[in-house]
């Protein structure tokens, strides 16, 4: 199986100057795990994640995958190993179609199929020019659930083994929120994935938790362990109260 990721005793430093992002840390992802990273803004969450498809370069320590470390890796084909998801939605001003095939060329089935898993298509069909319509600069046709799908979308299309997800905590109604969740379990299934995590349901539906502080892992376990172990886990759920965000 494809998909398995080993970080080896990881340094990040960014400069000379301050503490390291990554402080020695160690973790195995076996393929097919879904894995929530949570901790305090500034605990390494996300550089973490950026180490993978070496947006980051480790300091110190390696990080492989599949049993290669990245380096050995040609990084365009390193790159389809991932698929990423996040907030940050970067439109082209292009068809839907092309927005979702990003680069490839567009197969229009699967455009289709990507579209209907992403709860997209009924959207799409609504459209002028259903999946030809021009989205605009930055589309602002689309709303930010509407976004987020087609970044969903655009993972689905993608078909890589490794899912990154960024779930930063946007603004979405209720309806938008479950359709946008809907459509991640959906993309999450048979894939190992790695999530940047606010939300209590992601959370409780990962197969492991990983807590971090100061670049390093505090706690691991699953969401039930982790109350019982009463620790920093603990302490940020009572803290984040019923609000369902981290």
């Amino acid at each position: 199986a494809q998909g398995r990721i080993e970080l080896q005793d990881v340094w990040v430093r960014y400069g000379s100057e301050g503490p390291a992002a990554l402080r020695g840390l160690s973790l195995a992802i076996s393929p097919g795990q879904v894995v929530a990273l949570v901790g305090p803004s500034g605990s390494g969450k996300t550089t973490l994640a950026n180490l993978l498809p070496r947006f980051v370069e480790p300091s110190e320590g390696q990080v492989l995958l599949d049993g290669h470390g990245l380096g050995e890796w040609n990084l365009q084909a390193l790159r389809q190993q991932f698929a990423m998801v996040s907030q940050d939605v970067v439109m082209l001003n292009q068809s839907i179609a092309a927005n979702v095939a990003l680069g490839r060329d567009v197969d229009r089935d699967q455009v289709q199929a990507a579209l209907e898993a992403a709860n997209l298509a009924a959207h799409v069909a609504r459209l002028p020019q259903g999946m030809d319509t021009v989205v605009g600069h930055n589309a602002t046709q689309l709303s930010g659930g509407q976004r987020q799908r087609l970044a969903i979308a655009r993972a689905v299309y993608k078909n890589a083994p490794v899912l990154l997800l960024d779930e930063a905590t946007s603004a979405l109604d209720n309806e938008s929120e479950r359709l946008v969740q809907d459509a991640l379990q959906r993309l999450m299934r048979g894939r190992t994935t790695l999530i940047v995590a606010h939300r209590l349901s992601t959370i409780e539906h990962a197969d492991r938790v990983v807590v971090m502080e100061h670049g390093r892992i505090v706690e691991e376990g699953t969401h039930a362990d982790l109350l019982r172990q009463n620790g920093v886990y603990a302490r940020l759920q009572h803290r984040s109260g019923d609000a369902g965000i981290i």
